[in-house]
């Protein structure tokens, strides 16, 4: 099974590669793979874990499609049982209403914080699942670390909570008067 699922690994990176346009992004990542319990004896069974993102729910129900055509072709390859499991939980892609994320960077851009805008990226939020239900934006407080986030070394600078508090109040209170002006 270490030889049926690594083909199935290396069959899942294709998925990008090849069914994805160039001008569109999407990650599968196998974080986890047991197979095995000692070194010489051919393994009976294999467990895979991991994760798979995109730009948008269809293209994360894309992705699911794939990831079983392919694991269907490596069972009937390799002769054996192959069971994928996809739960996507409450994690679904963060997709910022428009006209909402439109407002908060014109608002953004005159409030006295450094604005910075980004390129958009594929994280594993669980905004993603409020932006689902209610229309909204979500935007990164920068605080002048230079490490990854979710390290151990992550050590944000705490002075910049008290402005960026003070910028959403703005913002909110710009909203709730634009909202009476409607």
């Amino acid at each position: 099974m270490v030889v049926a699922a690594s083909a199935f690994v290396t069959q899942l990176q294709s998925i990008v590669a090849r069914n994805i346009a160039p001008t569109a992004s999407a990650v599968i990542t196998i974080g986890k793979f047991e197979a095995g319990t000692i070194r010489n004896v051919i393994a009976g069974a294999a467990h895979l874990e991991g994760t798979l993102r995109g730009f948008t729910q269809e293209d994360i129900a894309y992705l699911k499609q794939r990831i079983q055509e392919l694991a269907s072709g490596i069972a009937k390859s390799y002769n054996c049982d192959v069971h994928v499991t996809l739960e996507q939980g409450g994690y679904y892609p963060v997709v910022n209403d428009a006209a909402i994320t439109q407002d908060f960077i014109t608002y953004m851009q005159t409030a006295p914080v450094d604005f910075e805008r980004t390129e958009p990226v594929m994280t594993g939020e669980d905004f993603g699942y409020l932006l689902h239900h209610i229309p909204g934006t979500m935007f990164w407080l920068g605080v002048g670390d230079t490490t990854e986030l979710h390290t151990s070394t992550f050590n944000p600078d705490e002075h910049a909570l008290q402005p960026a508090v003070n910028a959403m109040i703005g913002y909110l209170t710009h909203r709730m008067q634009k909202g009476s002006r409607s």
